[in-house]
């Protein structure tokens, strides 16, 4: 596997756990479990959301960053960021309708209007973070520091 596949695979990751942090509150309403209290059910949302950002700004982020630092065979930034926000824009929709459809078939047409552009808007966010990390690693690469 190619360094630069490696934003991409982080982004799978990151998109599929925003998928299910954005819907937990569902998820727990409809399984068969007993419902947590509303006090637990807060905690459980917010320790999602750190989760996702954790894994959005510090996992995407830091691996961009590093394979930003390395020059050699590294394909156009543009690229690389491009494909990191169609992966998880894919991946997003992907378990985004999994959970829809455990949920129960019965979601209409808004429903799925709104799945689509939640996902087309993580992976744009997802893509402009890859990019970022990219430049920056780019920006700070140890052949910059070697000649300076």
């Amino acid at each position: 596997m190619t360094r630069a596949l490696l934003p991409a695979a982080v982004a799978v990751v990151a998109a599929a756990a925003a998928s299910v942090t954005r819907r937990i509150a569902p998820i727990l309403l409809e399984s068969s479990i007993d419902l947590p209290a509303t006090d637990a059910l807060s905690l459980y949302v917010a320790g999602g959301r750190f989760v996702s950002f954790v894994l959005v700004y510090g996992a995407l982020l830091g691996v961009a960053y590093r394979i930003g630092r390395t020059r050699g065979d590294l394909p156009c930034v543009g690229t690389i960021a491009v494909t990191t926000g169609v992966v998880s824009a894919v991946a997003y929709l992907v378990v985004t309708a999994g959970t829809l459809l455990w949920l129960g078939p019965q979601q209409g047409a808004i429903t799925a209007v709104l799945a689509v552009g939640s996902s087309v808007g993580f992976g744009v966010q997802l893509a402009v973070v890859a990019f970022a990390g990219l430049a920056l690693g780019r920006l700070r690469s140890p052949d910059d520091a070697a000649s300076a």
